[in-house]
């Protein structure tokens, strides 16, 4: 069973973000290349109504509303690795990525939480995580904290790359640029803040997959206890289906 690598740039355009996301999943499988595979959706074109709290998912464990929220829930839960790659809306993460992570806890908890009211499930999912801005100081810790948060609810393990470069994530910005390959076109220039972030985003990638290499090991090795706890149903499902 191959280790599932997805990366998902937030950003509705095609630049900076997607270029950073792309580093950080080369990075990744370069780490792993026999046993693991990719794939990179990006919110282009894409359509994430907000969560209206009905409580439907409660009952039924889906969402009630159709958009494009279904197919990237499924991406979600069939993944090991993911990467977000997001650009700093309002000091913040883009609308479109709060709406996905806000339907996706309400309804993915409920469809696989274990009926009599257990814990949480434990995804298990090894998330890292890049975000860049225009600015130096416009957000970029925020953002990375809000999903590193959205790790933590979802039963996962946030991971980071290496000091100096990363502490919580991969964070840059473009120099008060605003064009959509500000990124590509720095590094070319031979911007030093720009090489920081471009290391960040491969050492972040590398250590996500030694990351998940670790915890399916330890899951194995370890199943005869952590198999009784039913907040460790869903994992193991996944193990020995490949998928869930």
């Amino acid at each position: 069973m191959k280790i599932k690598v997805l990366g998902i740039s937030a950003s509705p355009r095609k630049g900076n973000s997607l270029f950073l996301l792309n580093t950080a999943v080369k990075s990744a499988l370069k780490e792993n290349p026999k046993y693991s595979e990719s794939e990179i959706y990006t919110f282009i074109g894409k359509k994430m109504s907000p969560c209206l709290h009905c409580n439907v998912c409660k009952i039924k464990g889906e969402c009630i509303i159709e958009d494009d929220f279904q197919d990237l829930q499924n991406k979600w839960i069939s993944a090991d690795i993911i990467i977000y790659s997001v650009p700093v809306y309002h000091m913040g993460i883009p609308g479109q990525l709060k709406c996905f992570i806000d339907r996706l806890g309400q309804s993915t908890i409920q469809k696989y939480k274990k009926e009599g009211g257990y814990g949480n499930p434990k995804f298990l999912k090894v998330i890292g995580v890049i975000s860049q801005g225009m600015h130096l100081f416009s957000g970029q810790e925020h953002a990375t904290t809000e999903l590193i948060n959205h790790a933590l609810i979802m039963g996962s393990l946030p991971v980071t790359g290496d000091l100096w470069e990363s502490y919580i994530g991969a964070l840059g910005w473009t120099e008060n640029r605003g064009e959509k390959d500000s990124i590509n076109l720095l590094q070319n220039e031979g911007s030093f803040d720009v090489h920081s972030t471009i290391n960040a985003c491969k050492t972040i990638g590398k250590r996500c997959m030694q990351m998940a290499i670790i915890l399916r090991s330890g899951l194995k090795a370890e199943r005869e206890e952590l198999s009784q706890d039913p907040a460790f149903e869903f994992i193991y499902k996944k193990l020995d289906l490949g998928d869930v």
